[in-house]
């Protein structure tokens, strides 16, 4: 009988410790990698066996309904795309980590933002596992489908809610929950009933760095600062912008892990100008988003990075 390991999905193999799936002990139930995350916090990054566009296309022909997980400061052009690219009938876009959207932001004014912003049709749904918000009402849509599909980029927060999901139905789950990228390498079927599957699938990789720091342990509390002619902000440990010849208003949506302050005295080479126009957000890859009130332009030393116009 063929044995797979339910933290990674990989077929267990006991020959080639260089390859995935690899464990010293035929009686094992997870495999090396697995075992060691799971018991020391190891993390071992490993060669993926699927490409984004791999995955897209295994899950597209699959019967039952997709469930496509962002989180709230991830959302981009570049996310939303995959989402669409996906070929299915029953589709949904989840977007996670509720919990770090403001107070003061309309949830259903935001789901329409987002719909119209990003040209998105169907289904929205803003979910929490940490607080359960709309949990119950993402497991009646799962119920309602014999199989489920679950997918979003690395670290979006799909191992989570399947956690939580198995847990409301007294289910045991083994899939790993860590900030280290693709933790899943393969396909893992879980079984919630006699009818109803779900299935974790590998994450879609980012092809940016990935910084721990970006995913924030509480409530996100947005960072305002005003900015004089060529001030120099610096986001984390490598991000720089330079502002314009104007005074401006800067609104950081970011990690509370993530800091950010105004620099001095660090020299660095910022090559990639932006038009601004007014109110828009500069949304940069994996650490969140800057809401920019005047029209402007700026330098910035990374082209991972987009404008929208804000929400706010």
């Amino acid at each position: 009988m063929i044995k797979v390991c339910p933290g990674c999905g990989s077929t267990l193999q006991f020959k080639d410790k260089n390859a995935i799936g690899y464990s010293p002990k035929k009686d094992a139930k997870f495999c090396e990698r697995c075992f060691k995350l799971k018991n020391y916090n190891v993390k071992e990054v490993v060669d993926l066996k699927y490409t984004n566009e791999d995955i897209i296309n295994l899950i597209s022909n699959k019967e039952g309904a997709i469930f496509f997980i962002t989180d709230f400061l991830n959302i981009s052009n570049k996310v939303i795309n995959t989402y669409k690219k996906i070929n299915h009938h029953n589709k949904y876009l989840l977007i996670n980590k509720v919990d770090y959207i403001p107070k003061s932001i309309s949830k259903n004014n935001y789901i329409d933002y987002i719909k119209s912003t990003y040209n998105v049709n169907g289904n929205v749904i803003l979910i929490s596992a940490l607080n359960k918000y709309h949990l119950n009402e993402l497991i009646n849509l799962i119920t309602s489908y014999k199989n489920s599909y679950i997918c979003g980029y690395t670290n979006s927060g799909k191992s989570t809610i399947i956690n939580e999901i198995c847990n409301s139905f007294g289910k045991k789950s083994n899939i790993l929950t860590s900030l280290m990228p693709n933790t899943t390498l393969d396909l893992i079927k879980i079984r919630l009933d006699e009818n109803i599957h779900i299935y974790d699938t590998p994450g879609f990789v980012n092809d940016f760095e990935f910084d721990i720091n970006s995913f924030p342990k509480k409530f996100i509390k947005p960072i305002t600062i005003q900015t004089k002619p060529n001030d120099i902000l610096k986001l984390g440990s490598g991000i720089y912008i330079k502002c314009d010849d104007e005074t401006n208003s800067f609104t950081f949506y970011v990690s509370d892990l993530i800091k950010v302050k105004k620099v001095y005295d660090e020299e660095v080479s910022i090559t990639n100008r932006f038009d601004i126009d007014e109110n828009s957000d500069l949304v940069i890859y994996g650490y969140g988003f800057i809401n920019i009130k005047n029209k402007c332009q700026i330098l910035i030393n990374t082209n991972n990075c987009e404008i929208r116009k804000s929400y706010f």
